[in-house]
């Protein structure tokens, strides 16, 4: 089995974990990381279980999650970047709308991604060169030509995390502008359903790299484009990004250039 069959089976086993979990949190399994950031017991189950099952079948590779202390990504140069559970919020309250994501990245560049959908029961995986597919069926971005007719994903890290300047005065001006936004409270669902062609685009603040590493390839090898929110490659660095089916790309980027805050945006 080579190793993205097992991260796909890792992925898929956290899965029937977190599923079987839901539903069973009481106010002793919910800690705060912030005012309104909130982690769960079964976040960090499923990261020991992740990361431990990672080193087994691949010792040699380094770990990155979120709920652990593991220094600077860029310290690794072949490390697995894990979010154990993608939309923490939406899984206390019985929101179906939560993933595990998991990236293999080596000299830098993301080469494998996987993201299960637990309570869906679906699995998107990614290999570099190779494509991005839901469950065996390739992806491919839309074909939406203008904004107008476009369906957008966006959330809102920037302001649970409560930065200024936050995304809301851009969401608003958006909303005038697009068919229609959703917010399903997954960064890494979000960009899959971008890669499947389901949304057009997706935008957001404050993001950090296990949230994006596995979807922004697979958007890449959906045949879309992923940039920062100024129209530059460096997405992760400044934790915005956009990602779209690139037929609309510009003319999103012509409206988020009408908010100053991209210059002082927080890292």
């Amino acid at each position: 089995m080579d190793m993205l069959e097992q991260m796909i089976c890792i992925a898929q086993r956290a899965g029937t974990v977190a599923r079987e979990q839901s539903g069973c949190l009481g106010r002793d399994d919910i800690f705060h990381k912030g005012s309104v950031d909130l982690v769960t017991r079964v976040d960090r189950e499923l990261e020991d279980r992740i990361r431990s099952e990672l080193a087994e079948v691949c010792p040699e590779v380094a770990f990155y999650g979120e709920e652990g202390s593991y220094g600077r990504l860029s310290d690794y140069d072949r490390v697995f970047i894990v979010d154990p559970l993608d939309g923490t919020t939406s899984y206390i309250h019985g929101h179906p709308f939560y993933s595990i994501s998991m990236a293999y990245r080596e000299g830098g560049v993301t080469r494998l991604g996987v993201v299960h959908l637990p309570s869906f029961q679906e699995t998107y995986w990614v290999q570099l060169g190779a494509g991005a597919f839901h469950d065996g069926r390739r992806l491919h971005v839309s074909d939406t030509p203008v904004l107008l007719e476009a369906l957008a994903a966006t959330g809102f890290a920037c302001v649970r995390a409560r930065l200024q300047p936050d995304g809301v005065p851009l969401f608003t001006d958006l909303i005038y502008r697009i068919r229609g936004i959703r917010r399903c409270g997954s960064a890494a669902i979000d960009l899959c359903y971008v890669a499947e062609g389901r949304y057009d685009l997706y935008w957001e603040m404050h993001l950090q790299p296990w949230d994006t590493a596995a979807g922004v390839l697979m958007v890449q090898e959906a045949g879309g484009r992923v940039t920062d929110l100024a129209g530059a490659g460096g997405f992760e660095e400044r934790r915005h990004l956009v990602a779209s089916n690139g037929r609309v790309h510009e003319e999103f980027l012509a409206v988020a250039a009408r908010h100053p805050w991209l210059e002082t945006a927080p890292p």
